[in-house]
């Protein structure tokens, strides 16, 4: 695993003080490859948050529309991603640090105002520029079977180092819920792909109901037409 101190968290570690197990330092590696379902590169206008779903929630089972009302956020992250005057996107990275409280919530401002414990809950990194999904709105939503919050503990931590979960983490066999990472693509609409580190996805829209009646009506005329011939 490509550590995150390595390339990012590094000079941000050194105006912290004692490190804690509970510490979680997560993001992308620097020189990542950002990008949205057209294959540009992302701006300002996204989020990048870790967090979690609800206890017992499977979002895979239910419809991304209902994601949002189970989701508790642990942590946000600064983006650093747009180059000014030329944006070639190669300096694109996200990363941020917050703690786990001894109750198992966040010390983390972002938190989701009251947020339940999150120890021993799957992870995930969800970025997107909308929460409605519906066509202009891009997400990604992605984790792996390492990224799960640790217990809750008021007794900790000693001189234990920080969890680092980063985008390095992920292999080809980790799908995203939303969207692509490293080229391995999960449900979502795209223009273009490749083996970028993250890209969003966008949505498709539905068939309004006139079209749906008018092409039941399509139909049942074609029948007609092949049951006169």
């Amino acid at each position: 695993m490509k550590s995150l101190t390595r390339y990012v968290m590094a000079a941000a570690l050194l105006f912290i003080g004692k490190a804690h197990a509970q510490q979680i330092d997560w993001g992308t590696v620097i020189y990542s490859d950002l990008v949205d379902s057209e294959g540009e590169v992302l701006d300002n206008s996204f989020v990048f948050q870790l967090g979690s779903f609800d206890a017992g929630y499977d979002p895979s089972a239910n419809a991304p529309g209902d994601w949002l009302d189970h989701w508790e956020v642990f942590d946000e992250a600064a983006y650093n991603g747009i180059e000014e005057p030329v944006d070639d996107g190669i300096w694109g990275y996200y990363t941020s640090t917050a703690n786990m409280e001894p109750d198992g919530t966040s010390d983390s401002p972002e938190e989701t105002p009251g947020a339940t414990s999150f120890e021993g809950r799957q992870a995930y990194i969800w970025i997107r520029n909308g929460d409605n999904p519906e066509p202009g709105t891009e997400w990604l939503v992605v984790t792996t079977s390492s990224w799960v919050f640790p217990a809750a503990d008021p007794a900790c931590c000693g001189n234990s180092l920080p969890l680092e979960w980063s985008s390095s983490d992920l292999t080809g066999g980790d799908v995203p819920l939303w969207g692509s990472q490293g080229g391995t693509p999960g449900p979502g609409s795209y223009t273009v792909t490749g083996p970028y580190t993250q890209q969003t996805f966008t949505f498709v829209p539905e068939p309004s109901s006139a079209l749906l009646v008018g092409m039941a009506g399509l139909m049942l005329a074609t029948r007609r037409r092949r049951v006169a011939g």
